[in-house]
């Protein structure tokens, strides 16, 4: 285990390229053994990586990383195990290495439920139903452990005697938000929480629109309550969109400024929900050729999602991002900082402009344009 702890420490070095690697060498031991010559035949692993892979040979942050895993009960699941999903290996940034405590049941098919932190009692009814009646058809409940609409979620898929997964920002062990605690320890008796990040690592806001990538490529379906149009759950819609899901999103009144991004969801040709029947996940053995469009689909290189990328025009705030860092690397609080735009705002754009490699992330939690 420790060998796969190492290789997603490595500085530089991303899911996909860890993929490539691990199909050229099939084990992080192998990798770790392999000399600078052997690492550059794998496409996309120049010299200077191939460098970094070679300097980076000791254990030692693994070990202390695993110790930490033992003495918290936490655990770890690697990409090769039958337990991680094979919907969720659908998507190209899917880690290689997650760290868990709970429970994980076998090829979960769940629905991810997300909306506003702050929502109306309106989006929280369709929450607390729309889980309490997935909970009855023993569907998983995928959301995000945050404030409102999610944690209504987790809370009435409990409450239903369901079964219930958190993604989270930050490591397994730290609760965020704090008042959460009681939640947390319910979700892993009866679930899971899950996350990329190794113990000990603190919630930031470049962390989030990862993990609102793991909540839609772990569901079959997602069903989007509430969102103003800035709402950060508008992400894991977009990424969800991207990743092949089916949306689902209530209307809204049109005048109701927590229901904007919804609405226009709808407007962009999100599936209407009206009914908690609709989240039902059937296995219509005649779908088959259409879900393997869509895995086909899912799967194209980064250079292909770029040039769909450019049939589109970018919005104001796009342009004014891939400004910032055409000619050099920047996190996303020196971004907020040229741009004068609230680090939460950027979350969106930036994550959408990512997948549609239009721009990439690099070492250190920075950002480039491509």
């Amino acid at each position: 285990m420790e060998y796969w702890i190492w290789l997603r420490q490595i500085k530089g070095l991303g899911p996909v390229i860890e993929k490539r690697l691990l199909n050229r060498f099939e084990t992080p031991e192998l990798i770790y053994q392999a000399c600078e010559e052997e690492l550059m035949s794998v496409t996309g692993v120049g010299k200077v990586l191939a460098q970094n892979i070679v300097s980076a040979r000791s254990l030692d942050k693994a070990y202390r990383i695993l110790e930490e895993t033992y003495k918290k009960n936490i655990k770890v699941l690697t990409y090769n195990e039958p337990l991680y999903p094979s919907l969720a290996k659908d998507y190209n940034e899917a880690p290689t290495l997650l760290y868990y405590k709970g429970n994980i049941r076998p090829q979960i098919e769940g629905v991810a439920i997300v909306g506003s932190r702050r929502c109306s009692e309106y989006g929280k009814q369709i929450a607390v139903t729309a889980a309490e009646f997935l909970a009855h058809n023993d569907i998983p409940v995928i959301s995000g452990m945050a404030k409102g609409i999610d944690g209504y979620s987790h809370t009435s898929c409990l409450k239903n005697d369901g079964y219930t997964i958190a993604f989270l920002g930050n490591g397994v062990d730290i609760c965020y938000p704090n008042e959460h605690i009681g939640l947390m320890e319910a979700i892993i008796e009866n679930g899971a929480v899950i996350s990329e990040y190794p113990p000990g690592t603190r919630p930031r806001v470049e962390f989030f629109p990862r993990r609102n990538a793991l909540i839609s490529s772990w569901s079959k379906k997602i069903l989007l309550v509430e969102a103003a149009e800035n709402s950060g759950a508008l992400i894991t819609a977009k990424l969800g969109k991207l990743q092949g899901r089916e949306i689902f999103v209530p209307p809204h009144e049109i005048y109701s400024i927590s229901g904007k991004g919804s609405n226009k969801l709808i407007s962009e040709g999100a599936n209407i929900y009206l009914n908690p029947s609709q989240l039902l996940i059937k296995n219509d053995l005649s779908s088959s050729n259409i879900e393997n469009l869509i895995k086909s689909v899912i799967s194209e290189t980064g250079e292909k999602n770029q040039k769909r990328a450019e049939k589109r025009d970018l919005t104001a705030i796009e342009e004014r991002i891939v400004l910032t860092i055409t000619n050099m690397a920047k996190t996303i609080e020196e971004i907020a900082r040229e741009t004068d735009i609230d680090q939460l705002e950027l979350i969106e754009p930036i994550s959408v402009m990512d997948l549609e490699g239009i721009i990439r992330e690099i070492a250190g939690g920075k950002y480039v344009a491509n």
